[in-house]
């Protein structure tokens, strides 16, 4: 019976993987064939439409755990996305495709994401993240999301993007895809904290490192599909906004509205480790990007580094 149960759980993680990743591949289409409709920039396309439509999977997720009571989930979801996104994401994108982007842009926007990773930490020292501190996160999700897309907006020459990629889909055909895809990642997403936390019961492994790796991993695949796809097509600004987007979308929104919905508890001691890792790799993103004095590049080299970074903080969690 525990084994007939086990397999059934193993059944719905890797259904529910299958759906976050369609689900978020689809959404982010959609989202980018409306935003270039409206002619935003492909650096705030990738910081907002991109980012906000990958980081979907890890809102629901993160969402659906806190409600059922699953702290070590909803919070390792997210610090284990934004590790994975850096360090296994953007590791094997560099890999694949070496990136190029302005060097001003990594850095303002990458400021942004070290402020939103130093605030998460501060309101951890105290045991957990209240609601009045979740209605903080999406105040400056708000405030953030505003100011790129109005700076977006004032770029004409950026915002020239209209391939036949994003011509080919017209708006009611990008909004339909919007809600479907939102209705497989909502699907998708409770399945997999089902799946992943009876297997975690069952093997004898807390929500906490389920959460930090197999839940991050799957709701991670979107950015890797939406990274390496902008990077084979030269939206390079695409694919790191995504990446450094996302991050920032992780702790402002999908924090910032789970815990706002119910109020997360947690000890600082337990995620300690966690959250310096994902600190030093926010850091090291701008520092390995702008080595360069003009135009920003992480290549093979710095991918190559990433990945095995990540596989250090991976086997450290065992």
């Amino acid at each position: 019976m525990i084994l007939t149960g086990t397999i059934w759980a193993v059944i719905k993680l890797l259904a529910g993987f299958i759906l976050l990743f369609f689900g978020g591949d689809w959404l982010v289409d959609g989202g980018v064939a409306l935003a270039r409709r409206f002619r935003i920039s492909p650096l705030v396309i990738g910081m907002t439409i991109v980012a906000f439509g990958t980081s979907a999977p890890e809102l629901l997720v993160s969402l659906i755990s806190a409600i059922k009571g699953s702290a070590g989930i909803a919070i390792g979801n997210v610090v284990g996305s934004n590790i994975a996104n850096i360090g296994l994401i953007l590791g094997l994108t560099a890999l694949i495709c070496p990136i190029e982007t302005d060097n001003s842009k990594v850095i303002r926007h990458g400021s942004i994401m070290i402020a939103a990773s130093l605030l998460l930490m501060v309101f951890a020292l105290k045991s957990g993240i209240t609601r009045i501190e979740g209605l903080t996160l999406i105040a400056g999700l708000i405030l953030f999301t505003t100011i790129s897309v109005r700076k977006g907006r004032t770029q004409p020459q950026e915002a020239d993007i209209d391939s036949q990629e994003g011509k080919s889909m017209t708006v009611l055909a990008a909004i339909g895809l919007i809600v479907l895809s939102c209705a497989m990642l909502a699907f998708g997403a409770d399945i997999l904290v089902d799946g992943a936390t009876t297997i975690a019961s069952a093997i004898g492994v807390s929500d906490k490192v389920i959460g930090l790796t197999i839940v991050a991993l799957g709701t991670s695949l979107p950015e890797l599909a939406a990274s390496v796809a902008a990077a084979f097509k030269k939206q390079m600004d695409i694919s790191i906004g995504n990446i450094i987007g996302s991050n920032i979308f992780n702790i402002l929104c999908v924090l910032g509205v789970s815990t706002s919905i119910k109020p997360i508890s947690l000890e600082f001691r337990d995620y300690a480790n966690d959250l310096i890792w994902m600190m030093g790799f926010s850091v090291f993103i701008i520092i390995f990007t702008t080595m360069r004095k003009k135009k920003g590049r992480l290549g093979r080299t710095a991918g190559i580094l990433f990945l095995l970074a990540y596989a250090v903080y991976a086997w450290s969690l065992f």
